[in-house]
């Protein structure tokens, strides 16, 4: 009976882990919003002031992680010569732990100010779902 129930036990964690992705959002420099071209799977964010377009000067200024409930999805803003504009992933995340320093708890959800590559967060696809896909 311990076997079985600890085959299922690792069964289910491997699952849980194969469907989780540890992410952040695309570098300005490295990416083809170099080009002014979102990366797949992002899309454009409704609400974003400016549109995405291709400037030398563009530079991340924060992350988003919008909450209700559960992770509802990311925001990752970015700066260049015309102001910010913002991409969205609609997908569901992981909250932060309380302990990682570099998200911060805010009314909406949580913020990363801190450097693109220290905003990790980690989608949780549900089965069927879009699965990642680096840009």
């Amino acid at each position: 009976m311990k076997k079985v129930m600890a085959k299922i036990l690792v069964s289910i964690a491997l699952l849980v882990t194969l469907n989780c992705k540890a992410a952040n959002c695309p570098d300005p420099d490295n990416s083809s919003l170099k080009w002014g071209i979102i990366p797949k799977p992002w899309i454009e964010n409704p609400f974003s002031p400016n549109r995405v377009q291709a400037d030398a000067t563009t530079r991340f200024s924060r992350a988003n992680i919008m909450v209700a409930g559960i992770g509802r999805g990311v925001v990752c803003t970015y700066k260049n010569s015309t102001g910010f504009y913002s991409i969205w992933w609609p997908v569901n995340v992981k909250i932060p732990a309380r302990n990682d320093y570099n998200w911060i708890e805010t009314l909406g959800g949580f913020v990363c100010a801190q450097s693109f590559n220290d905003c990790l967060f980690i989608t949780a696809n549900a089965m069927g779902q879009e699965k990642f896909r680096t840009a």
